[in-house]
Order: C-alpha cells, then structure tokens, then sequence
C-alpha cells in the first residue's frame, strides 16, 4: 500500500540557507531510492525559514529503506539542534501548493 507523509518544520533565520541546501540534497537522494513516488521539497517565499516536504512511497519497506538510509543520516547530522515545530503526518491529504510556496527540490 502506498504510503503519503507530509513533513513540516522551522528554523531560525540564521539557519535557513543552511538548512535549504542541506534539503535539496536530501531531496535529490530521496528521488533516486527505489519506492519513491514522489518527493518535494518547499519552503514559503514570505517565509523562508519555514520548510515542507511531501513525499509519496510505493510501500511500507520502501519509506522505511528511506528512514534507514544514509541519506537521511547526513541531513538530520548537518541540520542537528537547528529544526523547530517539527510535525510529521502519515499518509495526510495534501494541500494544493501556495502560490507563495518556492520548490527547493522535486
């Protein structure tokens, strides 16, 4: 069964470029795991420290190979203390995009 996750997160301003780069890569691996659907990377143009991440996964072991992978490691490493309001929503409905959202990565 396919499974939806919406990810959702802050940081301080100081911190969003970094943060921002160290997404994209994220996001670029994460499309090349085998079961990703789709994974897409935002952040709001009138809000730039404010991050979201949609992504879909063929199934279970799939989603689960992307929380166990190295990928995922490197960026929860570079961006460790600097993720605020952290909220992740299994298979929730997705929004439609804003128009003021900007895609880091899809």
């Amino acid at each position: 069964m396919r499974e939806t996750v919406v990810v959702s997160f802050s940081t301080e301003e100081h911190d969003a470029d970094h943060v921002a780069s160290a997404l994209k890569t994220l996001a670029a691996r994460a499309c090349n795991m085998p079961g990703c659907i789709s994974y897409a990377a935002t952040t709001l143009a009138d809000s730039p420290s404010e991050f979201h991440i949609q992504q879909k996964w063929d199934n279970a072991a799939a989603r689960q190979a992307y929380l166990n992978s190295a990928a995922l490691f490197e960026f929860q490493s570079a961006v460790f203390g600097m993720l605020l309001d952290l909220t992740v929503a299994k298979q929730a409905p997705l929004r439609p995009r804003r128009p003021t959202c900007v895609a880091l990565a899809s």
